[in-house]
């Protein structure tokens, strides 16, 4: 992968997970990483440039990687934004102050404004990056946006094995619970499930682990990622919408905020 990674601070520990993952990609893709520090101006007059490119350093381990500061002066969720695009970048790494549950992330902040208004894929980092990704979980419901993540997620981690993961249910299951409707469900997803592998191009299809698992998205990705030791879980959104329109299903807000394990949002757009 080509391009800048783009990674916001704010000098607290907590933003330092961001930083490093984003370095260990740079590493990984020989990219340049633009470190961004927002000054908003409604918090007065911004310290010195000398005495924000020490405290920028501050927070950097030691690393050959190339790093660029930028201190935009607005708010930090339309600076991270604004500079993704202005530099072209290929990636956005934002974090979490910190992930104990869904009370301590909400979306329809800062995190969201940058997943709805990026040009590129956000990765929200909410663990320490001790491992590479070597194991994705993707969502799919079989429609272009999940597709679109599915395609980047392979391009951006080439060497990766993926888990493909659909969640189906029974339509009025409370009507129609006889097992023969089940079965013929489960034979009408896997039929779809496999016309959706064989459209893969070959090298990412070695790579694709299919789990279709019944019930919730929610439920199953769970499931999946309780048994499984994938570091990363891939979603695809509506380029044009809102993240709770996420072509996965309404939960994928909740999904977001809920699951512990760093998460790409892949607009179905790119």
């Amino acid at each position: 992968m080509v391009g800048r990674i783009v990674v916001g601070t704010d000098f607290r520990a907590e933003a330092d997970r961001a930083i490093d993952r984003a370095l260990k990609l740079a590493e990984q893709w020989d990219a340049e990483v633009v470190l961004v520090h927002a000054l908003d101006p409604a918090l007065g007059e911004p310290p010195s440039r000398s005495e924000l490119d020490r405290r920028m350093r501050s927070v950097l381990p030691e690393t050959d990687t190339k790093i660029t500061f930028r201190y935009p002066i607005e708010r930090a969720d339309y600076a991270i934004a604004s500079v993704a695009e202005e530099v072209e970048a290929s990636l956005i790494v934002i974090g979490v102050a910190r992930f104990n549950s869904m009370k301590d992330y909400l979306l329809g902040t800062a995190v969201d404004y940058v997943i709805r208004h990026s040009p590129v894929p956000v990765l929200v980092v909410k663990n320490r990056p001790r491992y590479p990704y070597d194991s994705i979980a993707c969502a799919t419901d079989f429609y272009p946006p999940s597709r679109v993540a599915l395609k980047k997620a392979a391009e951006m981690f080439p060497k990766a094995g993926i888990q493909l993961i659909h969640a189906y249910h029974v339509p009025f299951e409370g009507w129609q619970n006889a097992d023969y409707v089940r079965k013929d469900v489960e034979k009408a997803e896997r039929k779809v499930f496999s016309e959706f592998l064989d459209e893969l191009d070959g090298e990412t299809r070695k790579r694709v682990t299919s789990h279709l698992v019944y019930g919730s998205t929610g439920g199953a990705l769970r499931k999946d990622l309780r048994e499984s030791e994938a570091e990363l879980l891939v979603l695809g959104t509506h380029g044009e919408s809102a993240l709770r329109h996420a072509t996965i299903g309404s939960t994928a807000n909740e999904l977001l905020g809920s699951l512990p394990i760093d998460t790409l949002v892949v607009k179905g757009n790119e």
